[in-house]
């Protein structure tokens, strides 16, 4: 199944079911370097690059009219590559409990502006970030969002923002452009955030217009720290069973992501139903050419991640500094 074209809810064809997950990147998302990084996994056989936006003004850069046209040759090239790509933003930071009714009443909007001049410059489609330590998904936590009025206590009042950001988005753009959320299934955390939260919660974002559910795992609160990075000690396709369980309740594809390094692991979500799409991260990051090397059924000749998370993309998002990576130092430009 892996090969097998798919269409995103009937508005996105995609050739395979392969997707590049979102990294944030030190890289500003207008630079030749991001351009390069995300175009290079597009070449390499993706069906689907989701790029996150990665500039500082984040919502707020697309007041400027044109900004949009800084990130058109990125666009072009990885169409000129055969794949569809999509623009993740981010929903931002903040402490919940500390912003205004008059900021959270806002925030669709602004999503609104960022999606409507999304669509123009020419993505294929939109992701939404409200996963790990966004503030969409620190709204739907218990322990991150203690508001007492209509932002907080009971589960549709924590999700109100995010479920009014998406209506007004579906509003703004028609029904034929692909909306796509990413949300973490569980924080780990006793009480938190798991399932009989994020089930309904999943349900009531398709009910507002989004067309692809992209399920994730892990927030500020998890421990260990880190969580949604899987290392060497966590299974292959260790969220696939939460993917699952989402999948199972909603209408519309859903994409799995966590250590999904193999033809056997992602061939294994596809068939068993647990997911539509199978997003890489760091696979890619050492291997680009991990699908063209698998359609060609040169599965040996792939280059491993080694999932120590020393030295590689984890720390060094951390520590402020280029995307690096032990097994390929050059981080794919030219593997």
């Amino acid at each position: 199944m892996l090969f097998k074209p798919f269409i995103i809810n009937g508005k996105l064809k995609l050739k395979n079911r392969i997707v590049m997950a979102p990294l944030y990147l030190v890289w500003d998302g207008r630079s030749e370097e991001f351009r390069a990084f995300y175009v290079r996994r597009a070449q390499g056989g993706v069906g689907l690059v989701i790029a996150p936006q990665s500039t500082s003004g984040g919502l707020d850069d697309w007041a400027n009219p044109d900004f949009g046209s800084a990130l058109q040759p990125l666009i072009e090239s990885c169409h000129a590559a055969g794949a569809k790509i999509a623009l993740q933003v981010f929903s931002g930071f903040g402490v919940v409990d500390e912003l205004t009714t008059e900021q959270l009443v806002s925030i669709p909007q602004q999503f609104v502006r960022a999606a409507v001049s999304i669509r123009k410059v020419g993505f294929d489609a939109l992701d939404i970030h409200g996963a790990h330590h966004s503030l969409f998904m620190r709204l739907l936590s218990p322990f991150q969002n203690h508001r007492p009025e209509q932002y907080g206590d009971l589960p549709e009042n924590r999700w109100r923002v995010q479920i009014e950001t998406v209506k007004e988005i579906r509003e703004a753009v028609g029904e034929d452009f692909p909306i796509l959320f990413r949300f973490s299934a569980t924080d780990f955390v006793k009480g938190g955030v798991n399932l009989s939260l994020t089930i309904p919660y999943a349900q009531a974002l398709v009910s507002a217009g989004v067309d692809c559910l992209d399920v994730s795992a892990g927030t500020v609160d998890s421990k260990p720290q880190g969580v949604q990075h899987p290392n060497v000690s966590q299974p292959f396709g260790c969220f696939a069973d939460l993917t699952a369980a989402i999948r199972a309740s909603v209408k519309v594809p859903v994409i799995a992501v966590g250590k999904i390094a193999t033809r056997e692991i992602a061939e294994s979500i596809l068939q068993e139903g647990k997911a539509d799409l199978v997003a890489l991260g760091r696979p890619l990051v050492v291997d680009p050419n991990w699908p063209r090397k698998l359609a060609q059924g040169r599965d040996k000749e792939i280059v491993p991640c080694l999932w120590d998370n020393e030295g590689c993309l984890h720390n060094s998002i951390l520590q402020g500094l280029p995307i690096r990576c032990i097994q390929n130092p050059d981080v794919g430009f030219e593997n």
